[in-house]
């Protein structure tokens, strides 16, 4: 339970640093555009609270994942990581792409990347702190 619990926490430090970047670089810009265009749609910020619980529930998986895989290596965690966020936001993206017409396909190509960076890094530290304290 301590290497879960600790992997936790360093991946929700990694993922709120990354995320952070990412947000102030691409994503609020993005959503203030989005909001311009459409303000009847979509919050001129957006709603932190379901933001962070969606964050948290994928660090969860990641997490639960990278052990009951047994993935322990750096080189293994981030790739698990990477391929789990790049697949599970380009599913998410379709969705939205397909659904409304506020999401294009440009930005579901940088949020595709994004998410992909952010859990091939997040999983490399995920996978390296549950070896470090089994």
């Amino acid at each position: 339970m301590k290497k879960l619990t600790i992997s936790f926490f360093l991946g929700f430090l990694t993922f709120s640093i990354i995320g952070s970047v990412a947000a102030f670089l691409f994503y609020l810009p993005e959503f203030a555009a989005l909001h311009n265009a459409y303000p009847s749609a979509v919050n001129e910020n957006p709603e932190p609270v379901s933001g962070i619980l969606l964050g948290i529930i994928q660090l969860i998986v990641l997490v639960v994942l990278l052990d009951k895989l047994k993935i322990d290596s750096i080189k293994n965690g981030a790739v698990l990581g990477a391929v789990f966020s790049g697949l599970l936001w380009l599913m998410i993206d379709l969705q939205m792409v397909s659904l409304t017409s506020i999401f294009n396909y440009d930005f579901l190509v940088v949020d595709v990347v994004i998410s992909t960076v952010l859990g091939l890094i997040g999983g490399a530290v995920i996978a390296w702190s549950q070896k470090k304290y089994s």
